[in-house]
């Protein structure tokens, strides 16, 4: 049967039909005349080439085919419905499963949190994490609709891009305990004249450290670049390389007992945000809005 000119409201006086087994009171059900109710059932009749509802002493009784499209036709009802009214999201019982677009610091910080926040407040939600290097892939995997969120450094915002500051990060050193740079409080010279370790998931040589040391007339030695920090703190332990880097990365690692110092960098760096961006479509998805909202939250305690 082609419907693609099919009257859907007709599935709705079936529906009425069925449950009511009279045409007056299946009309008054879904606001229908008892005329235009008998109208209904006789388009009902020519298009599915059934009686569907016989006329008995004891009303109008279904016919084994009307008894075959009862199901169905409920359970299409329900689903329409459901699709159609507002978007109204319960994480208690939502079984969705979002994308979050990452850079390892964001993954690093939020991740944790973010799950053991989800295992008691939305324990069917499942979540898929997808790499982010540089800040043009956050547009483009928003874009094709690869990521429901991405975090990470900011990007331009745009008619279709939304973006918002999570919170701002500084830097710190992070050697190995006894380091001779900072034995006797940190030297700029010592700090300059020592090899370090630089992470630069875009594989850039240099960074804003080496800009800051230009200003100064002072450049240092990157013995060992890294596209991600996770390896960092065990090569620092065992070396006399200095890593700087994110201010809450260097607190963590300095925490692990591991033999690792945290220091002020002996010069002065700006701080940057980290930022939650979406595409404005997901605006009022009611599932991405509250995921939002987490985040915001776990954060702003970060």
């Amino acid at each position: 049967m082609d419907i693609a000119g099919f009257d859907l409201n007709l599935m709705k006086a079936f529906d009425a039909l069925y449950a009511e087994r009279h045409v007056t009171r299946a009309g008054s059900r879904i606001g229908l005349s008892q005329s235009a109710m008998s109208g209904a059932l006789t388009r009902l009749r020519e298009l599915l080439g059934d009686e569907l509802f016989v006329r008995t002493p004891s009303g109008m009784q279904p016919t084994p085919r009307a008894h075959d499209l009862a199901g169905p036709v409920s359970d299409a009802l329900r689903l329409l419905r459901s699709a159609l009214q507002a978007d109204s999201f319960d994480p208690a019982t939502a079984d969705n499963t979002v994308t979050l677009a990452m850079t390892d610091y964001a993954a690093f910080v939020l991740l944790p949190p973010l799950m053991a926040r989800l295992s008691v407040d939305a324990p069917h939600i499942n979540v898929r994490v997808s790499g982010m290097f540089g800040r043009d892939e956050a547009i483009t995997l928003l874009d094709s609709g690869e990521a429901n969120l991405a975090i990470g450094f900011p990007v331009e915002t745009s008619a279709r891009i939304i973006s918002s500051p999570l919170f701002f990060e500084s830097f710190a050193c992070v050697v190995r305990e006894g380091h001779p740079a900072f034995a006797g409080g940190p030297s700029l010279e010592a700090f300059a004249a020592a090899p370090h370790l630089l992470v630069s998931p875009e594989g850039d040589r240099s960074g804003i450290v080496d800009r800051r040391l230009a200003d100064l007339g002072l450049e240092r030695r990157v013995v060992l670049s890294l596209p991600q920090f996770l390896a960092a703190p065990f090569v620092i332990a065992g070396t006399d390389l200095i890593a700087t880097l994110a201010s809450r990365v260097a607190r963590r690692f300095a925490d692990t007992g591991a033999g690792i110092a945290m220091y002020d960098p002996p010069l002065e760096l700006p701080t940057w945000p980290l930022n939650l961006m979406w595409h404005r479509r997901a605006d009022t998805h009611g599932a991405i809005a509250w995921l939002r909202g987490i985040i915001t939250k776990i954060a702003a305690s970060a």
